[in-house]
């Protein structure tokens, strides 16, 4: 080691044209760098989705839902299998175990889902399979609005905006939400049908046969080459009409015409979109896998600024939400806690040496280790996210650790006499050993977590890379740059100005501090279990008391300032019912939030779901002094809907896609129970009685079903045997009451002269024909005798269904959802528990089953716990080795609990809960608490081996001499972050938890191991001395010679 100190500080051009080097590429990595709100995580989950359209939950169950399955169940790796059958859509969710590949699953999901398709009715739509990604989420919305023709709105904004925002460099796909989309429609006239003995799909097949220009080869005139079309696409609504349907007897032609009405409309199945009360179109905006957030976002809104001039008069735009806003008020907010608790760090040290020279030394290793982090990150494939960063920042208080042990130690060399250049070698090489296992087991704590599996290691890998690649960057720049700087810069002249102030400084706090550290350390040697015993009785209750009652949660919900409100009226009730209740909820809101109030977005959908409708509300900015916090908002909203007759639930949106499986969206809810049982009426029954027991806990909001079982229906069925009399079948009468009723698109069209294209062509009833019960039974059916009312070859009944049916490995379930207010979830959850046990009869055949936040957190603790033991076993080997010993890495372990004791205590203080980020700020605690004992026990070795004195004055001596630099290095690394734990800014409920947990720890675990660490290892070493080994190599010549042979 020392020949290569003596080479970095005879070298010091060598050493600078190395910076230079570094610094040129750390800044090319940074601006390659990706910038993102979330690291790009990739979570086992694969989705398989197919359109049934007209289809109840039971026939998509049977037809569709079980098929997929038992087609995926082969697929190995799966963990579990979820699906959903609703109206018209299944859905199939896989999730398969961690470090699945998911290629490869993919894959192998694709090929077993084309084996099932022939199984399928043929009506349904092929399956899509979908792997999720956290780049699957839209990142932008923008609404575009200004006029009431919501049919020229929705035209320009496909035709002309769609295609422009597409093109921007990133983006994925665009798609447009709400608007009326133009359809052309032929309504027929149910009477007019069945004089003429048609079959209303015969008139679907027609219009798809005759919508064609077909090429017909080629012909030539002399030299001329000509090639034949023959033209036939529908260009206008007059083509449809004058379509020949049939012949009369007396081979009249029976045109469309004639039996029923063509015109353009709009599609029924629609989104009424209106942002602050005015009807709009929106656009979501998805980038590409792996995109810079930013850059996209950055070039979608430069193709929107060049939109201005097509634009009408009166139409504008607005961005409705920006993931880049987020990500990168959050980025500014963790930059913001880096360079102040950089500034804070350099403060720190200012007050200890009073020499600008040598603080120098040490600031620029905080920049010079933050441009090698970056050059490694680039190399490594990190992107600069709040995770990634938030490692930075809490590298940042550690980067001088290193750098002011080394610094401090050449200091010392120099004022024992020694020339600069030996200082700096001596210095620097008397420290390599201490500091190096230092860096160890800082990084030792952070490499557990490559080995966890869940969201939890996919999310925080980023972070401890980045902490890895931090701190050996400082280790490398405290063992090169800072000796080379140290031999020159190194000097004990003072400004003069300076020296009043550092004199203060020095008889009011460092010398008494010093003082009554020594005392203090004094009265612990000498009463070494007086001292020891009830201060670690004391950091055991504190931890038993603080982990039973201080809250648990999984990953805390970001205050993003956003919340849905998703609102389900009535079954049957009508789209404009629900519009008009919407509108009055939406001037309710804004009244009760008042002045806090950003914008509103509302949502009613249509078709079999207008009933259902989604309000967005964007408060205002935190930076920009909102007065109250997002549960706060959301809790005064949930009061004032209270009254409406409509189940109603509120949930926070965020960009971030942690807590909560791919698969499996619980809508927001922290809260989900299932029921397990095939016999869904006894479910339901069952379900009900858990949402009577548990609506009275204390916390839980907006209990209720997933499922509606009041959804009205008619059921049709067929009397096989006369209906093949008849010479149809089932299939048959099926298609003519779907295109009655729901009507079918035939095929699609460009009019001549549009700007709109490829319209579609619908075929159904007239809607005088088609809006009562009673109009089912006036349906006649072609047979081979003629028409043939469909009462006698079917009956209609009515019932009742639900709305949609979950499964799970291949069982039905039950799911009761809800939300968490005022209370750790962990606490509600107990209650939970503790009521349906005690209130709810839970007959045999059935079984509950906690899932949603709570199975999420459940799984994090199970993996942190795996990281926390290996964290400690690496730690301790580390120190074993460094020390040759097992008994000096035990005494260093016990800073661990009082380290544990202040975190609860921050966490306390702070109102914060026990999650997943505060409780790996208790697994990086231990890399950093041990560090000050190992230093102190390293210098009280090096005494008692060089001085030949016993523990009790090697502590004493020890303890005051390293003082000053623990303190210090505590000191830089409490105030590195501080602004961290402070910040409320966007993003701060991840790396506040974790911040407060590292700092309370800190602080607690420094003032106890000045004090236990010492005086314990005195104690071990009174009784066991250090090995002499020299003493020993000398002994056995002797000891050989007495048994020569």
């Amino acid at each position: 080691m020392k020949e290569f100190l003596e080479l970095v500080v005879k070298r010091p051009v060598s050493v600078f044209m190395g910076m230079v080097a570094v610094l040129i590429l750390g800044f090319v990595s940074l601006t390659k760098l990706s910038v993102d709100f979330l690291p790009d995580m990739e979570l086992p989950y694969i989705t398989v989705r197919t359109k049934y359209e007209n289809a109840g939950p039971e026939e998509v169950e049977k037809s569709v839902t079980r098929i997929i399955e038992n087609a995926v169940a082969t697929v190995s790796g799966i963990k579990n299998i979820t699906s959903t059958s609703k109206e018209g859509e299944s859905t199939v969710s896989v999730e398969f175990n961690w470090k699945t590949d998911l290629a490869s699953a993919t894959a192998d999901i694709r090929e077993a889902v084309d084996s099932a398709k022939n199984s399928l009715p043929d009506d349904a739509d092929s399956p899509t399979v979908l792997k999720f990604s956290t780049d699957s989420m839209p990142m932008m919305e923008i609404a575009f609005f200004g006029t009431d023709n919501l049919g020229a709105l929705y035209n320009l904004v496909d035709n002309q905006i769609l295609n422009k925002i597409e093109q921007a460099s990133g983006v994925a796909r665009a798609e447009i939400r709400g608007g009326l989309k133009t359809e052309m429609k032929v309504d027929v006239v149910l009477n007019r049908l069945h004089a003429y003995g048609l079959n209303i799909n015969d008139i679907v097949s027609l219009l798809s046969s005759e919508n064609q220009n077909l090429s017909g080869g080629e012909t030539y005139e002399g030299v001329y080459k000509y090639t034949l079309r023959t033209m036939g696409e529908f260009t206008d609504e007059e083509d449809i009409e004058n379509t020949v349907v049939a012949l009369k007897t007396n081979d009249t032609p029976i045109k469309l015409k004639e039996i029923g009405r063509v015109y353009q409309g709009y599609s029924d199945d629609t989104q009424i979109v209106k942002i602050n009360g005015s009807p709009s179109v929106s656009v979501s905006v998805n980038k590409e896998s792996g995109g810079n957030a930013v850059n996209v976002s950055k070039a979608v809104q430069s193709q929107l600024e060049s939109l201005t001039s097509i634009l009408p008069e009166g139409v504008e735009y607005q961005i409705l939400f920006n993931s880049a806003d987020t990500v990168n008020e959050s980025i500014r907010g963790v930059l913001d806690a880096a360079w102040q608790g950089g500034l804070f760090a350099i403060i720190v040290l200012m007050i200890y040496l009073w020499n600008i020279k040598t603080v120098s030394v040490i600031a620029i290793s905080i920049p010079m280790s933050i441009i090698i982090t970056f050059t490694l990150m680039y190399f490594m494939g990190i992107t600069l996210n709040i995770i990634s960063l938030s490692g930075l920042v809490l590298g940042i208080g550690m980067m001088v650790d290193n750098s002011i042990v080394v610094l401090e130690n050449i200091f010392y060399y120099r004022n024992e006499g020694y020339g600069k250049y030996s200082s700096a070698i001596n210095g620097t090489s008397s420290v390599a050993l201490a500091i190096t296992a230092s860096t160890l087991t800082t990084i030792a704590v952070f490499l557990p977590f490559l080995f966890v599996e869940g969201q939890t290691g996919q999310l925080f890998k980023d972070l401890c890379i980045t902490v890895t690649v931090s701190m050996i960057g400082s280790l490398f720049v405290a063992l090169t740059i800072v000796p080379m700087l140290g031999a020159r810069l190194i000097t004990n002249k003072k400004i003069e100005s300076l020296i009043p102030i550092e004199n203060f400084f020095n008889e009011k706090f460092h010398d008494r501090i010093k003082n009554i550290y020594a005392k203090i350390l004094n009265y612990s040697i000498k009463n070494k279990m007086k001292v020891f015993i009830p201060s670690l009785s004391a950091a055991f209750i504190i931890i038993i008391f603080g982990l039973i009652f201080i809250g648990k949660e999984g990953f805390p919900t970001t205050d993003e300032g956003q919340f849905r409100i998703d609102i389900k009226m009535p079954v049957g009730t009508k789209s404009a019912q629900t519009q008009t209740f919407v509108s009055r909820m939406e001037k309710d809101i804004e009244n009760a939030i008042g002045e806090d109030f950003n914008r509103m977005q509302s949502r009613v959908e249509s078709g079999s779901d207008e009933n259902s409708a989604e309000i967005r509300v964007q408060l205002r900015e935190k930076s920009e002094g909102r007065k109250k916090s997002l549960d706060e908002y959301m809790e005064i909203v949930r009061n004032v809907l209270a009254s409406y007759p409509a189940q109603i639930n509120i949930s926070a949106v965020s960009t971030t896609v942690i807590g909560g499986g791919g698969g499996n969206d619980s809508g927001g809810q922290s809260i989900k129970i299932e029921l397990i049982g095939d016999d869904l009426d006894k479910s339901t029954e069952i379900a009900n009685n858990i949402i009577n027991a548990i609506s009275e806990i204390e916390g839980i909001r907006e209990p209720r079903l997933s499922r509606d079982d009041s959804n009205p229906e008619l059921k049709i069925y067929v009397n096989r045997e006369i209906a093949a009399k008849m010479g149809i079948n089932v299939n048959t009468i099926a298609n003519i009451v779907k295109t009655s009723f729901a009507g079918t698109t035939a095929t699609t069209m460009t009019p001549a002269g549009s700007d709109v294209t490829d319209i579609d062509v619908k075929v159904q009833l007239g809607e005088p024909d088609r809006l009562n019960i009673d109009d089912i039974n006036r349906l006649m059916i072609p047979t081979s005798s003629g028409m043939t009312p469909i009462s006698s070859i079917a009956t209609v009944e009515r019932s009742y269904g639900p709305t949609e049916i979950e499964r799970k490995d291949s069982a039905r379930i039950t799911t009761i959802t809800a939300s968490g207010y005022g209370r750790a979830l962990n606490e509600i959850i107990a209650d939970v528990q503790n009521k349906i046990k005690n209130e709810v009869f839970i007959p045999s055949g059935f079984s509950v089953n906690y899932s949603g936040d709570f199975e999420d957190m459940n799984e994090a603790f199970g993996q942190l716990l795996q990281a926390l033991i290996l964290a400690l076993v690496l730690v301790y080997s580390i120190m074993a080795s460094q020390f040759e010993s097992f008994i000096a890495p035990f005494v260093i372990a016990f800073a661990v609990p009082f380290g544990f004791a202040g975190s609860l205590i921050a966490l306390f203080l702070g109102r914060q809960t026990l999650n997943v980020y505060s409780a790996i700020g208790f697994i990086v605690l231990i890399g950093i608490v041990v560090n000050n004992g190992i230093v102190l026990i390293d210098y009280m070795n090096r005494l008692m081996a060089s001085k030949k004195i016993n523990g009790d004055e090697s502590a004493l001596e020890s303890g005051t001499r390293r003082l000053r630099p623990v303190l210090m290095t505590t000191l830089t690394t409490i105030l590195g972050l501080l602004p961290m734990a402070l910040a409320s800014g966007s993003g701060n409920e991840m790396y506040q938890p974790l911040s407060l947990s590292i700092l309370g720890g800190l602080i607690v675990s420094t003032a106890f191991t000045l004090i236990i660490v010492p005086t314990i290892y005195a104690a071990i070493r009174n009784k066991i001395p250090l090995k002499d080994y020299e003493k020993k190599d000398i002994e056995s010549i002797s000891d050989f010679r007495e048994y020569e042979i």
